[in-house]
């Protein structure tokens, strides 16, 4: 009994080592992992929790263990440039491209809707939804189309109020109801064939570009604004929740989540991925994270809590926030420390501190602990040894009584 007790505590210990080596921070790119290319336009989860990838290069399904690539040369889909990716109520996967149209998948057999063979407006799709009936709202660089499996009803400047025909996103309310995000024309409310335009001229709305939506458990639409930051709208309100009214760390985004908790997350063009929890706004880029880039197209969030970020050069981003010390930690940048020389070649010296230090840690660029040290107390400033470093991008972390900073450095040869 004492021998089997034993074995017991052994493998729970064993699993909590293993639970605890793993990285908060997972890179995905070309170089480590099937992805076959580092630009993310697209990411969506499905029922089993399999991630599909739009890269620039082919679509990726990853099952947290497997890969299965699908290109022009090796299966039927239309286009290897993926922008968006949707599933309808049968499980089957609509993928929209920059060149071919639509590709539906069902598992096995593709069926391609192009400009040459079904009534789309356009071969360039920016984003697919779909309602309760089962109809597929498509947004294009030429206008809305709504198709129902056999029929296309085509919206467009040229045969309704729609305002522009670039069409950004498309969030469905009810069967009756969308709100569509155009490029350069503003917010526009479909309720069944009438269409509501809500611009900078006519009303509080930011921006006229919007290029996520999302839609919460209390009706309000929040949308990721190029320009305008991050805007919702509800009870007939607008708000921009930007770095003047909001603390939020960027003005400029590109994409949206929101998780079961109602918790936020922004790709921005400048700060990385970006959290809005309550009235607070939290952010992870290269400066203070292990963030491979800055610039973040997709995001998307599993039932679990996992985020996934796909960025513009750097591949793609899993991140567990169960393994970061905490948010509020993670964000802060202490602007009074600062590392000499950067880069560093045998030593790196870390000046100004006015803190009491509890621990410094290295992590290389895929967040693994390559350093460890508790420094003696009242040593400033602190100098330590980098020469076994191989040359690239590192972080050194510094745990403090002030919580914990992260600084980027760079190991030169």
């Amino acid at each position: 009994m004492k021998r089997r007790i034993l074995l017991v505590c052994f493998f729970i210990l064993q699993n909590v080592l293993l639970l605890s080596a793993q990285p908060a921070f997972t890179i995905f790119n070309t170089a480590n992992s099937s992805l076959p290319d580092n630009t993310v336009e697209g990411i969506t989860i499905d029922q089993q929790g399999r991630k599909w990838i739009g890269t620039d290069y082919g679509l990726a399904v990853y099952n947290d263990t497997a890969w299965t690539i699908y290109q022009t040369t090796n299966s039927g889909i239309s286009d290897n440039a993926i922008k968006c990716i949707t599933f309808d109520a049968a499980g089957n996967a609509w993928i929209g491209t920059f060149n071919g149209g639509v590709s539906k998948f069902d598992g096995t057999n593709w069926t391609i809707y192009n400009t040459s063979n079904s009534g789309i407006s356009s071969d360039e799709v920016h984003d697919i939804a779909v309602d309760a009936l089962g109809n597929k709202w498509i947004g294009t660089d030429n206008g809305l189309d709504k198709f129902n499996d056999t029929v296309w009803t085509n919206y467009n400047v040229g045969n309704s109020t729609l305002p522009v025909n670039n069409i950004g996103c498309i969030g469905i309310e009810s069967d009756t109801l969308r709100w569509i995000g155009t490029i350069n024309g503003g917010l526009v409310k479909m309720q069944d064939t009438v269409f509501t335009i809500y611009n900078i001229a006519n009303s509080a709305m930011p921006d006229n570009s919007i290029l996520g939506m999302k839609i919460d458990t209390a009706g309000v639409i929040w949308m990721a604004c190029p320009s305008g930051a991050l805007v919702s709208y509800g009870n007939n309100f607008f708000y921009s929740y930007s770095t003047a009214s909001a603390g939020n760390p960027s003005n400029t985004f590109d994409a949206i989540a929101i998780d079961s908790l109602q918790n936020i997350y922004l790709g921005s063009f400048n700060k990385g991925l970006i959290k809005k929890s309550g009235s607070n706004f939290y952010y992870w880029d290269t400066q203070n994270s292990l963030m491979p880039d800055d610039i973040v197209y997709c995001v998307a969030v599993e039932r679990t809590g996992i985020i996934w970020a796909g960025t513009s050069v750097y591949g793609l981003v899993r991140l567990d926030e169960s393994l970061l010390m905490s948010v509020d930690e993670t964000k802060k940048e202490n602007s009074s420390v600062s590392l000499y020389p950067n880069p560093a070649t045998n030593q790196i010296t870390i000046y100004d501190l006015r803190f009491t230090i509890g621990k410094i840690e290295i992590f290389d660029s895929v967040g693994k602990n390559i350093f460890s040290q508790q420094p003696t107390a009242g040593s400033h400033p602190l100098t330590v040894s980098v020469s076994t470093l191989s040359p690239g991008i590192y972080f050194l972390r510094i745990t403090s009584d002030e919580g914990t900073f992260t600084k980027k450095f760079m190991k030169a040869n």
